[in-house]
This record gives structure tokens, sequence and C-alpha cells, in this order.
């Protein structure tokens, strides 16, 4: 059973990386499903063969900090939000657990770095599909990659998380490389790849990623020198050069050949112009609506909104997230969220510089072998934490599923790097033990659960998006009453069949119909906005949903709240000018226009605005004003 546990796990972690590539959860469901399967059969073994004893101190500190995200999900204003959060923590605490206990052994963590390497070479691959052209490809058919063209993603959406996770593979095979027990081809291939992981990272063009990866790489250097200092001091100098020569090689290369690819980055993006500055300010006004524990879990989906910068430009999109893992963990956790994740860092990075002083005071003076796939998993941990730490200064691969696991298999890695030592005996706390087995069968069941729920109700109306877009709008109704019908809590579900139920009203339709239609549309609707009151997306579609119903009174109320929810935004402005248009009230409507034209926060490029209703308005008048003086003409006579 404990085989078949590491299997789904490794299986797990494998779906993970192909298709948890994105924010959403749709393709994490499958991911979801085999780590909670693999939960189950590990604590149904209970007493799992565990070669070294994990840190307790460890344990206690994700306990709590899982403890507490769990609750601060469940108390979150809004449900659908807080299940993202909640379904990247809970694979997160199973990754964790299941590498501190079933995972100890080396051949099988060695394995965990094998299926990076796979999925390394699956992200490299779509990266030259990316270049011969093809910078919309999804691994599922049906989808596209809508991320601007120019920079590779491999299986991601955005290209600085296909960067975070070249950078966690990267260093973990750099200590594989240099330390593990392999073969000098086993070697050679691992250097051919780290080589071709830090040309993807610099084909990504982040910034933030190179950040990263110059720290990780600092520290793995000055780990690496300080073991070789300890262990075989007559390796030193050697060391030394080669790292000089082989590094000013490597680095000076792939800076040569991608220089012009960083430079049409930096003039496009100046580091000068950059938006994190306006996006930083939004998500520190949002923390001070909560200091303590914060607004809720992925709340910041609405706090960029409400709390824009005024001083960003207007074309700028919504930001969704902080771009600063720190701030975005303050927004939506309070300071006590930031406070247990500083500690769970701490913790780990204490662990695994203990495991290294251990291994050069005791371990190597017993046995005089260097090579150790636990000292080389230990310095690449150490180091892709690091690296991963910096980069989150800019961005939010914290939320993204497989860099998530990664970094929860990274921490398990150094809370049980495989010490066994009377001099450094980790410390027990009763009753630990039998906790963290109780929360990994609870963690691993609501991640079964939540995918069979969950999962199928957005696989219908996943279904049902491509089929709208296909032109089937019956069958796209249907499965989208489906998905509502097994989900009725979910906000984003009534949303959108609210709104597939608004645009099937077609011309011709029997007033009968229509009103079914409307009726249908304003339920949904009225649900979408009293599970989530925050979007004012969903108050503007109610009111058009209550304008086509003659409730113009409430469909008004509708606007104006939306209005207190994007303050800045065009979109609600323009909204309140059609509602005034659709009730002939002219010269309210205009002002309401001309309002939104001064909007700080305009509407994409090519979609509606508010000069396009505003001609409307006008060619509408005139075209009144000259049927009411033919009227006029013609009851006076000749």
């Amino acid at each position: 059973m404990q085989k078949l546990a590491l299997i789904l796990f490794l299986l797990g972690l494998f779906v993970t990386g192909l298709l948890g590539t994105e924010t959403r959860l749709l393709f994490f469901w499958p991911g979801c499903l085999l780590l909670g399967l693999a939960g189950s059969i590990a604590v149904l073994r209970w007493k799992l063969r565990v070669s070294f004893q994990p840190s307790d101190w460890c344990l206690l500190t994700v306990l709590m900090l899982a403890v507490y995200v769990g609750w601060r999900a469940w108390t979150s204003p809004v449900e659908v939000y807080a299940r993202e959060d909640a379904a990247v923590l809970l694979a997160c605490f199973v990754a964790y657990l299941l590498t501190v206990t079933a995972v100890s052994q080396s051949k099988w963590r060695l394995g965990i770095v094998c299926v990076l390497l796979v999925l390394v070479a699956g992200n490299l691959t779509a990266g030259w599909l990316n270049f011969k052209g093809r910078w919309d490809f999804h691994l599922v058919p049906g989808f596209s990659r809508s991320f601007p063209p120019g920079r590779i993603g491999g299986f991601f959406n955005n290209p600085n998380h296909l960067a975070a996770f070249l950078s966690f593979a990267a260093f973990l095979s750099a200590g594989g490389m240099l330390f593990a027990r392999i073969h000098i081809a086993s070697r050679l291939l691992l250097g051919f790849g780290i080589l071709s992981m830090l040309a993807g990272v610099v084909l990504t063009m982040s910034r933030a990623a190179l950040l990263g990866f110059a720290v990780g790489g600092g520290v793995f250097v000055l780990l690496t020198l300080w073991i070789v200092w300890r262990t075989r001091r007559s390796l030193f100098k050697w060391l030394v050069l080669a790292l000089l020569l082989v590094g000013g090689a490597a680095v000076s290369s792939l800076y040569k050949v991608n220089e012009d690819s960083m430079l049409t980055r930096q003039l496009q993006s100046p580091l000068g112009e950059d938006m994190r500055a306006h996006i930083w300010r939004a998500a520190l006004a949002q923390h001070a609506d909560s200091p303590w524990i914060g607004v809720g879990s992925r709340m910041f989906y609405e706090g960029s909104i409400t709390h824009r910068d005024p001083e960003s430009t207007p074309q700028t999109g919504d930001a969704l997230f902080a771009h600063n893992e720190y701030l975005q963990t303050l927004a939506d956790y309070g300071w006590a969220g930031l406070a247990l994740v500083v500690l769970v860092v701490l913790a780990h990075l204490l662990n695994g510089l203990k495991f290294l002083r251990w291994f050069a005071a005791e371990k190597f003076p017993a046995t005089g072998m260097l090579g150790s796939n636990a000292l080389a998993l230990t310095l690449g941990s150490i180091a892709a934490l690091l690296a991963t730490l910096a980069q989150a200064v800019f961005e939010f691969q914290g939320h993204i599923p497989i860099t998530a696991v990664v970094g929860a298999i990274v921490l398990g890695l150094l809370a049980n790097p495989g010490i066994e030592s009377a001099v450094f005996k980790p410390r027990r706390i009763w009753g630990l033990r039998f906790l963290m087995k109780i929360a990994l069968l609870a963690a691993s069941a609501a991640l079964i659960g939540a995918t069979a729920v969950f999962g199928t109700a957005d696989g219908y109306a996943a279904y049902a998006r491509v089929q709208n877009s296909r032109g089937e709008t019956g069958q796209a109704l249907g499965h989208f009453a489906h998905a509502t019908a097994m989900d009725p809590r979910n906000s984003v579900l009534a949303y959108q069949h609210g709104l597939a139920l608004m645009d099937s009203i077609k011309p011709g339709m029997t007033k009968d119909a229509y009103l079914r239609t409307v009726d249908t549309s304003l339920q949904e609707l009225t649900r979408a906005t009293a599970l989530n009151p925050y979007n004012y997306l969903y108050q503007l579609a109610l009111a058009d949903a209550l304008d086509a119903a003659g409730k113009n009174d409430a469909a008004f109320q509708a606007i104006q709240c939306a209005l207190v929810l994007a303050p800045l935004y065009e979109e609600p402005r323009m909204a309140l000018g059609m509602h005034y248009h659709r009730l002939k009230q002219y010269q309210q409507a205009e002002f309401a226009y001309i309002w939104a034209g001064q909007a700080k926060a305009v509407n994409p490029a090519g979609t509606t605005n508010w000069l396009d209703n505003y001609r409307e308005l006008l060619r509408q008048t005139a075209l009144e004003a000259g049927q009411a003086r033919a009227a006029l003409i013609q009851q006076q006579g000749p």
C-alpha cells in the first residue's frame, strides 16, 4: 500500500505539472484527485516505513499555518474564491506530509526529481512550439493560452510561472549533479538539463525570476564551497576554479544569445514604469481594511478593483493578484498569516542548515564519502527555496498549483533531510504525529470530495462555455444548469449561467419565451450577487436583467452598488448612461456618458466604450428630433 501511495503521489505530481499551471482550479482537479488518493492510501497504512525522523518543529509550524489558512478560507466572504486557496493548501499539505514520511527514502526522492525533469522537457518542447508561432498553445483541445506573444510559457499561461518552476527544478538538479550517488553519464545529462533550464528562464524574459535565480545560485555556490571546505579541503581551489570557468562561460553565453530579447523586454516594459508599484498600493489599502487577519482568501480579486491606485494609467488592466506574495498574504490573511509564513520558512531553512552542519561534523568523518543523495537534495532545496522567495517579491507563483506543490515538497525535503545522530536528535512534540495523520486523512478526503463535486461542476461549466463559443446555445444552457445544480454556492457559475441566458435572447422570440428567459437569468444573477456582493460586474449584469424585466428602480440600485465597488472604472459609469438611455432620459444619459469618459480605468480595446454609446445616443436623439419635426410639419399642413 505504501508503494501504491508513492506511485499515486508521483503520478499526481506529474499530472499537476501538466495541467495545474494557472490560477483557476479547472485543470487542477485531476491532480487533486490523485494526491488525495495517495494521501488516503498512505494513512490507511497508518504506520509508514520512515527512513529518518522529521523535525517536529517543522511539522508544527506547517500545521499551524494550514489550520490558520483553512480557518480563514472557511470564514472568507466569497466561498468560491476561498476554494482556490483551500484546494492549493490541501494539495500542498498532502504533498508535504508524504514527502516527510512515505517518500523519505532517497530513491523515491530522486524519483521526484525525475518527474520534474520530464515536466521540464515537456515545457521546453512547448516553449519551442511557442517560438514556432503557436503562442496560444494549450495541452487541452478547445482551450488556448491567453498571454500575449513574445515570451515562452510552455504549459503555463504566464511565462513568469514557468520561470519559477524551472528554477525549482534547476537547483534540485544542480544538487544532484554535484553530490548525488549517480553515474557520470547522469551527471552530464543533469548539467545539460541545467543549462537548458537556465536558457528557458532567460527566454521567459522574467526579470524577477532571473533575480531569484541569481539569489539561489549565490546561496548554492556559497553552501557548496562551505561543504567542500569542511570536508575535502584539497578540492576547494579546483572547485572554485571550475565554478568560475563554467559559471562565467554559461552566464556570458546565455546573456549574449538572449541580449536582444531582454533589451526588447526592457524597452517594452521599463523597470521605471512597472505597474507593480500601483498594485502594491492597492494591496496595502486592502490590508488596512483588516490588518490582523486579512480580508479573506483571494479577496484581492476584488480589492485590486475597489482600491485601484488613481495614479495608474487608465489602460492598465485589473491586477487580480498583488504581484508580491508577501503583500498578497497581508491583504488576504493579515499580519497573523504573514507571521506564520515567515515562521514556516525559518523553521525549515534552519533545519536544512542543521543537516549541513551535521553532515560536515558527523556524517562525512564517519564515512569519508562526500557523495550523498540527502546532501544533494538539501543543498538544492535551500537554494530553490531562497530563489522562489526572492522572486515572490515581484510575482505570485505561490498561487499556481504546480509551483506551490513543488514548494511544499521542497519544504518537506528540508523538514526531513535525513539526520541520524544522537547529537542532533530531533525533539518530539507529544501527540503531534497523531494529529498530522488525522490532518492528512482529512485533507486527502477533502481533495477527493471537492474533485467529485466542484471539479465535476467546473467541467460541465467549461464544456458549456466551449459550446457557447460554437453557437450551440441550447446544449450550453443545459450544461450550465447542470453545473449550477451540482454547485449552487458557486457565484462564478451562477453569473456565467445568467449571462448565457441573457445572451440567448434573440429577436423574434415569443413573449412568453422572452419573459421565462429573463426571469431565469434574473434568478441566477440575483443568486450570484448574493453569494459575491463584492464584484461590480455581477451588479451590472443584474442591472441589465432588471431593466429587461422592467424593474428599473432596482436596476438603478444595482448600478449604484457597482459604482461604489469600482469607483474609478468606466464600465459602471457607462452602465448608468445605458440605464438612462433605455429609459429615454437623454440628458442624464449624456451626463453619465461624459462622466464615463473621465474614468481612471477604461474598458479594454475592442470592447464597448462610452464613446460608442454616446454616439448612439446622439444618433437616436437626432433621429427622434427629425421624426418629431416631420410629424409637426405634417400636422400643420403645407
